[in-house]
């Protein structure tokens, strides 16, 4: 039997096999060039991860397996860009930066604690990863421009210990908080300060003579470290930036 996730991953250009076997990707392009660029990967990942559940024989799901595509590109990254394309000005290009390699790298490990003792186990050692998976920059056709990043923060636990016959026992856990930060900066000829904005766990309002610069963000507790955090999440943030800015009055001629 043929191997449909293979000819799948050859029917990709050679630019959309790049971003499979690397993970990662960057550029700047509109979003209707993205989203030409990065549907078929995502129906690719779509195929190929209902052949990993069960779907084809094991030659495919290893092959499969093999040249995964994380789910950050089909649940988070592609549902974004049509709603960035409708305010987004004409002919400005939408830039992405996106690695989906995963926090648990060693170029990506931040702080190693020392060794201690706890409970049981004579030996915990604890990891912290950061990891900026996705930041965008887009400018609008109101002139405002808008940055926002995805941050993964990761605390990978070793333990060990020796039970009472004297067998050495090993185990990692890990702990995934994300991070989301949106900045908003607008033109106070167009925009000025607006009061009533409901809070959020970070708030920074920054204005100077020409831009207001308006910073939100949140945390988000995730599930599991390859937990993607809901786009939902992120569009509340963009919504409380805006609450924060109001159109300033035009005196009239």
């Amino acid at each position: 039997m043929a191997n449909r996730v293979k000819q799948a991953f050859n029917a990709l250009s050679p630019e959309q096999q790049d971003i499979v076997r690397a993970r990662r990707f960057s550029g700047a392009r509109s979003p209707d060039e993205w989203i030409a660029l990065l549907r078929p990967i995502a129906d690719y990942d779509r195929q190929a991860d209902d052949t990993r559940a069960g779907g084809g024989g094991f030659f495919e799901r290893r092959y499969a397996k093999k040249n995964d595509v994380p789910n950050g590109l089909r649940a988070f990254t592609m549902p974004l860009l049509p709603i960035l394309r409708e305010d987004i000005e004409t002919g400005t290009p939408l830039e992405l930066w996106v690695d989906l390699t995963g926090p648990l790298q060693h170029g990506k490990a931040v702080r190693h604690s020392e060794p201690y003792k706890k409970g049981p186990y004579r030996k915990v050692v604890d990891t912290f990863y950061d990891d900026t998976w996705f930041q965008a920059r887009a400018h609008f056709a109101d002139g405002s421009q808008l940055q926002f990043a995805v941050i993964d923060h990761v605390r990978s636990q070793f333990k060990e210990k020796k039970n009472p016959r004297g067998k050495i026992k090993r185990k990692t856990k890990n702990k995934k908080k994300t991070e989301m930060t949106v900045t908003l900066t607008v033109k106070n000829r167009l925009y000025a300060p607006a009061a009533g904005a409901r809070n959020l766990p970070k708030q920074k309002l920054k204005p100077s003579e020409k831009h207001t610069k308006v910073t939100v963000g949140g945390t988000l507790v995730a599930a599991n470290v390859d937990a993607v955090p809901q786009l939902e999440s992120l569009i509340e943030l963009i919504s409380g930036a805006y609450e924060r800015v109001a159109p300033a009055r035009r005196k009239k001629l």
